[in-house]
C-alpha cells in the first residue's frame, strides 16, 4: 500500500470513528458503557472472524501478543470514554479526546529524551486553554468535572494507543491485529460487565439494534480494524495528524444531529482546540513534505 493510499484510508477510518461519538451517546440513554462495548466489540469479532477466517488460521505469536496489548490499551481508551462520554456532549468528547495529535510528539519526545518543538508546545498549550473554556460548558451539569477529567483521560491513553499500534503493526499483520484487538476488548468488556454489574443487557428495541449494527459495522469492523492496517505505512505523528477529521466530524453530528448546544465558551473552546489541530496538521504537513 503506498503512503497516499494509507493516508486516505486512516481519513475514512477517522470518519467513521467520528460518528462513534453520537451513536454511543444516544445508545448510552437506555444501556450502560459496558454493556455497548461487550456487545460492539464482541459482535464486529464474529464478523471480522467470519470475513478473514483465512487470515485467522495464519495467526501467528507476534500478531496475537500484538492484538492483546492493543485491545488492553484499546479497552481502557474506550472505558474512560464511554463512562466519561455519558456526562459531557459528544463534541466535547471527540475535540479532548482527540488532542492526542498534539500529546503522541509530546510523548515521543519524552521517551527519545528530546525537546518538543515550539510549534508542538504552542498547539498543545492553545488546546489546554480550549479545554478550560469548554470545562465552564461542561462542569455546570452534574457529573459534568467527572465526565471532563475521564475524557482527559482517555486522550491520554489514546496517544499511548497510537503510538504502540505503530510500533506493533511494522512486526505482525496489521489486519490480524485488528481483529485479535477487537475480540480482546470485546472480552475484557464482558468480563467487566459481569463482575461489576452481573452481566451484559442486550439491546431490544429496533432503534437500539440499528445504533448498535451502526457502531458494529461502521466504527468498529472498519474503524478499528483497518487503522492498523492504515498505520503499518505511516509514523504515529503522521496518523495522529489526520485525527482532526474525527472530532470536526463527532462536533458537527453533535450540534447538527444531536441538537447540543453552541453557547459562547463553548464555541471559544471548539475554535481554540480546533484551530491548534489544524495548525499543527498544517505544519506538519508542509514538513514532510518538504522533506
Amino acid at each position: 500500500m503506498s503512503e497516499r493510499s494509507a493516508k486516505l484510508l486512516l481519513i475514512f477510518v477517522f470518519i467513521s470513528r467520528g460518528t462513534s461519538f453520537l451513536f454511543s451517546k444516544t445508545l448510552l440513554q437506555t444501556l450502560s458503557p459496558l454493556d455497548i462495548l461487550a456487545v460492539r466489540f464482541l459482535l464486529a469479532f464474529l464478523i471480522l472472524s467470519l470475513v478473514f477466517h483465512t487470515k485467522l488460521r495464519r495467526l501467528n505469536r507476534a500478531s496475537l501478543r500484538g492484538g492483546l496489548i492493543l485491545g488492553v490499551l484499546c479497552t481502557a481508551v474506550m472505558i474512560l470514554e464511554m463512562f466519561g462520554l455519558r456526562r459531557i456532549d459528544s463534541g466535547v468528547s471527540a475535540l479532548i479526546e482527540n488532542m492526542a495529535i498534539i500529546l503522541v510528539p509530546i510523548f515521543t519526545a519524552v521517551m527519545t529524551w528530546t525537546r518538543p518543538q515550539k510549534k508542538t508546545m504552542f498547539c498543545a498549550a492553545l488546546a489546554v486553554i480550549g479545554v478550560g473554556f469548554l470545562s465552564l460548558t461542561q462542569t455546570q451539569a452534574p457529573g459534568g468535572g467527572v465526565g471532563m477529567l475521564l475524557i482527559i483521560l482517555a486522550a491520554l491513553a489514546y496517544s499511548v494507543f497510537i503510538i504502540v499500534t505503530e510500533k506493533v503493526a511494522q512486526q505482525a499483520d496489521p489486519l490480524t491485529v485488528g481483529i485479535v484487538q477487537i475480540g480482546t476488548t470485546g472480552a475484557l468488556s464482558l468480563a467487566a460487565s459481569f463482575l461489576l454489574a452481573g452481566g451484559p443487557r442486550l439491546p431490544h428495541t429496533s432503534s437500539e439494534w440499528g445504533l448498535m449494527l451502526l457502531l458494529v459495522l461502521l466504527c468498529s469492523c472498519f474503524g478499528f480494524a483497518f487503522q492498523p492496517v492504515g498505520q503499518k505505512y505511516l509514523l504515529a505523528e503522521e496518523a495522529a495528524v489526520l485525527t482532526v477529521i474525527n472530532p470536526l466530524t463527532a462536533s458537527t453530528l453533535g450540534i447538527v444531529a444531536a441538537g447540543e448546544s453552541l453557547s459562547l465558551s463553548k464555541l471559544i473552546g471548539y475554535v481554540l482546540i480546533l484551530t491548534a489541530l489544524i495548525v499543527y496538521s498544517w505544519k506538519r504537513r508542509r514538513t514532510i513534505s518538504v522533506e
